[in-house]
């Protein structure tokens, strides 16, 4: 790497890849993306501040231009660059505490819940929004300070092979796989490669480390097995009494939970299943930490979902919505879907669904499966949104009130018909269809 020896202190600068974030005394990495390239913006950077870094990539056409410049830094890769930068300063903070969190969904609400849990006990530092990809979770290491002593991370992929080379980089003390679902079926093919896909973060903790699963995934038994060959310590979670940490919902708003011997009751705002699994994660962790569960029960009790995840919105006294917009597969539908028609109300109930999407050449047969799922159960209306559930129109228009938008744009019209007096919304459905955006628009008014 040209000139970096003229900047010995480039380990310790804030690192940005957003022209417009860039701060004086900075490093600014040119990454060249699919609609955009760092490199555009060399000049303004170099321009509008008289020492910040500039990492570009030596092939660059206009590399010449400043070569002479020693706040410019060449590189074969600026993607590499990240990459080995964060190795780097992995290897620095080898006595911080690194968590890893995996899996099909879920992985950013339960970041948000832990690092909201651990900050109580010490400082902590947290992946920004879902960067979770080769270049997010990198990019969120070379910014962390030594003087973070918990620090979470999620780990995402689209492909075998991804979480390996994250998970690698990452080197978590714990890992946790929240569940295997079908997100990502288009891209790895079946549900059990990706199952092999999330177990690759297992062989990349630390010696003499754990990894926390779901009992009641029906991989459990699998994944159990792959990380008692890379000696860990295994620690689980769920509704199986079996769980190092189980839970019995005793009312609406009354959870019991059971940790190995320690049986205790916990007051909760909401009392969603997926809610409840990261409050039993949190637990483990703590433990698994030597850290007073105690202090963490104040803090659990009062978790609510984060926006787009299953958050509860009150409209006025006679309506509600249930915001769970922000990402949908088959199992994470169908839980959602059985879970919403178990809850306890006088008022409507209606759905609102859109496509499931990455479902590849299985995005037709998932969609007319959840038509026929829904045939079990009932609801006061259905509405639809996107090309994709027009299967699952089809499959109920004959069973429910039902009503088909084929995009967002043609749902927006419709929308204040949805809000029916003395009813429950529950909008569900892949962040591409623009629910999330939606209502941010008509209920958070932003």
């Amino acid at each position: 790497m040209k000139n970096l020896n003229l900047n010995q202190n480039i380990i310790n600068k804030n690192y940005f890849i957003d022209s417009r974030d860039v701060k004086e005394n900075s490093v600014f990495i040119c990454i060249k993306g699919s609609n955009n390239d760092g490199h555009n913006y060399v000049n303004d950077v170099l321009n509008n501040f008289s020492k910040t870094i500039v990492v570009c990539e030596k092939h660059w056409k206009y590399a010449k231009k400043f070569e002479k410049n020693k706040r410019v830094i060449f590189c074969d890769s600026t993607r590499k660059f990240i990459k080995n930068l964060a190795q780097i300063k992995r290897l620095i903070f080898n006595n911080n505490f690194f968590i890893g969190i995996t899996g099909s969904s879920g992985k950013t609400t339960l970041k948000e819940i832990l690092f909201n849990t651990l900050k109580k006990y010490g400082s902590a530092y947290k992946s920004k929004k879902s960067y979770n990809n080769d270049i997010g979770l990198p990019f969120t290491l070379i910014n962390q300070k030594r003087s973070s002593k918990y620090n979470i991370y999620e780990v995402g992929m689209n492909k075998l092979g991804e979480i390996n080379d994250l998970s690698k980089i990452l080197k978590p003390n714990i890992g946790i796989i929240t569940n295997i679902g079908e997100a990502h079926l288009g891209n790895l093919g079946s549900v059990n490669n990706i199952a092999k896909a999330k177990s690759e973060i297992i062989k990349n903790i630390t010696k003499n480390g754990a990894i926390i699963l779901n009992r009641d995934c029906r991989f459990y038994e699998k994944l159990k097995k792959i990380s008692k060959y890379n000696k860990l310590k295994i620690l689980s979670f769920g509704s199986n009494v079996r769980s190092t940490i189980s839970y019995k919902i005793l009312s609406l708003n009354i959870v019991q939970i059971k940790l190995r011997n320690i049986i205790f009751k916990l007051k909760v705002i909401n009392n969603n299943s997926n809610n409840i699994k990261n409050i039993l994660v949190c637990f483990l962790v703590l433990n698994y930490l030597n850290l007073n569960i105690n202090l963490a029960k104040t803090i659990l009790k009062n978790i609510r979902s984060i926006r787009g995840r299953g958050n509860i919105i009150k409209i006025d006294k006679n309506i509600s919505i249930i915001d769970d917009s922000y990402n949908s597969n088959p199992v994470s539908l169908k839980k959602s879907i059985s879970e919403f028609h178990d809850f306890k109300t006088k008022k409507r109930k209606i759905l609102v669904l859109g496509d499931m999407l990455e479902l590849g050449i299985f995005s037709k047969s998932k969609h007319l499966e959840i038509g026929k799922f829904l045939k079990l159960f009932k609801f006061d209306r259905i509405y639809l949104v996107g090309d994709k559930s027009k299967q699952i129109y089809k499959q109920i228009k004959s069973t429910f009130w039902c009503k088909y938008c084929e995009n967002i744009n043609v749902f927006s019209r419709e929308f204040k018909n949805v809000l029916m007096e003395n009813s429950i919304i529950m909008f569900k459905a892949s962040n591409g269809v623009g629910l999330n955006k939606l209502l941010n628009k008509k209920i958070y008014k932003c």
